[in-house]
């Protein structure tokens, strides 16, 4: 998908089925992700979150917005591990 130094943006959702039904707009839209864990240092309901490459974060919000789907919060990883919270 992206290389370790390629941005993301961590997608945070209310629950497991939130996450599949994004990751499955997503794909059918063309936007490559990845599921992961949530990170620690960020709290969720859910256990999975999606990482997507920060230069498809307009195309996701498309997306996601037809859909319906907005996530709880989206998050840029910083260098120092922790996380920046912004916007879709």
């Amino acid at each position: 998908m992206t290389r370790a130094t390629d941005p993301v943006l961590i997608l945070i959702f209310r629950g497991t089925h939130q996450v599949l039904s994004a990751e499955k707009r997503l794909k059918e839209g063309g936007v490559p992700l990845r599921l992961i864990p949530v990170p620690r240092r960020l709290t969720s309901d859910c256990g999975l979150a999606i990482r997507i490459p920060l230069d498809r974060r307009d195309r996701a919000r498309e997306i996601l917005s037809g859909a319906r789907l907005a996530p709880l919060s989206a998050h840029l990883p910083r260098e120092d591990g922790e996380y920046d919270a912004v916007s879709l």
